[in-house]
């Protein structure tokens, strides 16, 4: 069951990493209209993280670590593209990145990395 619930909380990453993957250029335009600089280099090192993340936690190596790298992409993303909580859908997805931050403080916390 922990192996099927790992890759279950993982699945919006891997869906993001491809989707960035198919829309990169547009994606990179979103951010810099953010007011994000180096925005290409930002989004490769975004979906890196979620890659890199998503492989360790899914893989059950290193579990710990993909927790955290996939919080270090999910905190900043949250209160930068999904901070204006009067929107509803934006408060939508503020609180679903927030149930997924819970899950990954729980592997974080539930696993001891060799």
């Amino acid at each position: 069951m922990d192996g099927i619930g790992r890759t279950l909380l993982c699945l919006v990453f891997v869906n993001a990493v491809i989707g960035k993957l198919g829309g990169f250029a547009g994606v990179a335009t979103l951010m810099q209209e953010r007011g994000l600089p180096i925005a290409p280099l930002l989004l490769a090192a975004a979906m890196a993280l979620m890659a890199v993340g998503s492989a360790l936690v899914i893989s059950g190596q290193r579990q710990r670590l993909g927790a955290i790298l996939l919080l270090l992409f999910l905190l900043p993303t949250t209160l930068i593209f999904h901070g204006d909580v009067s929107d509803p859908m934006e408060r939508i997805q503020f609180f679903k990145n927030l149930a997924i931050m819970g899950g990954l403080l729980l592997v974080a916390e539930r696993t001891p990395d060799a």
